[in-house]
């Protein structure tokens, strides 16, 4: 899981390189480019985790936690980049592993642009939020540790500006021209102020529900039985451990 889940910023890096080496001659093709590859990735990642023997009750968990986390983010709409979804997803990643934040991820955009909107960015959406929830299973280790609230509030944070670089990334490979380097950070200035407001709502949430989320989904995972956690620190989820 962790060697899949390293090849997709390897892929992203390898789709810029390419595109700041090539990029003169395809200009008018790297949207489609870019579409197809990053829907090549979300299907290879939606294979890893469907043929994983996942019983019934986590794919109904699953459902259930994509489900608030995407109606979460629709009443806060109104207020540019400020939602609490990806420190749900974050939180389900580190209290459910990766297999569920990745697929809570992946749902929090899809439902959510039903009522926000679907357009070409929802993949990459998908992608972003899916990669938080398997960035927040690394910190499953923390969440029985007073400091937890603290390194959440800090993960979090940074990664909304990692959020912040996917989502420019598929601005500038499709309506960005001529690819330079130059060109890709006159984009990411651009969102630095809503990357940054992305990351004071990640930790004004991480501030004010942390401990109570995670002690709720550790009484759900003991009560339902759902994504028990192993000695090596993983997850078992059917015979399968993330």
């Amino acid at each position: 899981m962790n060697i899949r889940a390293i090849s997709v910023p390897l892929t992203l890096i390898a789709l810029i390189a390419i595109t700041l080496i090539f990029g003169g001659s395809l200009d008018p093709y790297w949207g489609i480019i870019s579409l197809v590859t990053l829907v090549a990735i979300l299907t290879e990642m939606m294979f890893i985790f469907e043929t994983s023997p996942t019983g019934s009750k986590e794919i109904a968990f699953i459902a259930i936690l994509g489900a608030i986390s995407a109606a979460s983010r629709v009443p806060f709409a109104g207020i540019p980049s400020i939602q609490p979804s990806t420190f749900i997803i974050m939180v389900t990643g580190a209290v459910f592993g990766a297999y569920a934040g990745f697929m809570v991820g992946m749902e929090t955009a899809l439902l959510s642009n039903f009522f926000l909107g679907q357009g070409p960015w929802t993949p990459w959406q998908m992608l972003a939020w899916g990669l938080a929830g398997i960035v927040g299973s690394s910190l499953h280790r923390w969440i029985n540790r007073r400091s937890f609230p603290y390194v959440i509030m800090l993960v979090s944070f940074l990664y909304a500006y990692v959020y912040g670089i996917i989502m420019n990334l598929w601005y500038w490979l499709a309506f960005v021209f001529p690819h330079t380097w130059q060109s890709f950070l006159a984009v990411w200035s651009l969102s630095i102020y809503f990357d940054t407001l992305h990351a004071i709502g990640n930790v004004i949430f991480a501030d004010l529900f942390a401990v109570q989320m995670v002690r709720i989904f550790n009484r759900f995972r003991t009560r339902f039985s759902v994504f028990a956690p192993t000695s090596q620190g993983g997850f078992e989820c059917g015979s399968k451990t993330y």
